[in-house]
């Protein structure tokens, strides 16, 4: 396996990790063939119908059910079971290793997968937990949430502390940080679309808080999303 083209991603549920995700496959052209039918939720029209597509690690998933605790596994064991996530791995692309769990070990990972890329994407905290919520929380029907985060409650406290922790890292190993928006992945990848181009705007917009739906589209833009790179 060639991990310099692995990139470890991870962001706390309700970053919008998930959009920023799909962004990144299309921009790097990365292996997408995780995306199944079965590994698919869509959000509804007024987030602009991004998706929840692709395999996601981690406990109560259907890969990396030792995920949480990484760093007590061997290098062969990790690399194996991510390469489990794509039916017919292709060394020449990238692939995209999400796990919101990567984040309480990123600094065991950066040192210990020395070749590979990372990405951090976080939002406040409180932004995390309503956003989860808005979409459904515990109920969300793909990934599973509720073996790791147990319920609504228990999932807040701990979206909390991923979102800080995530600014920590972000800080911690310096990494180069961005607002997603359209600016951004225009000038790093050169991925530039028009509002016809349906698919690819609406995971940016959503990115930005621009919604398609609203009677005021602009009502909701934050520019709140982080994005920070390391190894890149």
């Amino acid at each position: 396996m060639d991990e310099s083209k692995l990139i470890f991603f991870t962001g706390a549920p309700g970053s919008k990790w998930s959009a920023v995700s799909w962004v990144l496959t299309e921009a790097l052209g990365a292996d997408a063939s995780d995306r199944t039918p079965e590994r698919l939720m869509v959000h509804a029209e007024v987030f602009n119908g991004v998706r929840h597509t692709g395999v996601y690690f981690g406990p109560g998933m259907e890969l990396g059910e030792d995920f949480d605790c990484v760093h007590q596994l061997s290098r062969e064991a990790i690399l194996e079971e991510i390469q489990r996530g794509w039916t017919d791995w292709n060394d020449q692309q990238y692939h995209i290793v999400r796990c919101h769990q990567f984040i309480n070990n990123m600094d065991w990972l950066i040192e210990n997968f020395p070749l590979s890329k990372f990405v951090v994407v976080t939002r406040s905290p409180d932004a995390c937990v309503n956003g989860w919520l808005g979409v459904g929380g515990i109920d969300i029907p793909y990934p599973d949430y509720r073996q790791y985060y147990v319920d609504n409650a228990n999932a807040e406290r701990l979206i909390r502390a991923e979102a800080r922790l995530a600014h920590r890292v972000i800080f911690d190993h310096q990494m180069d940080t961005y607002i997603a928006s359209r600016g951004h992945f225009a000038r790093k990848f050169g991925l530039t679309f028009d509002d016809e181009n349906a698919t690819l705007a609406s995971y940016i917009r959503s990115l930005e808080g621009y919604m398609y739906t609203s009677n005021d589209p602009y009502h909701r833009l934050k520019h709140d999303v982080l994005i920070g790179y390391h190894g890149w």
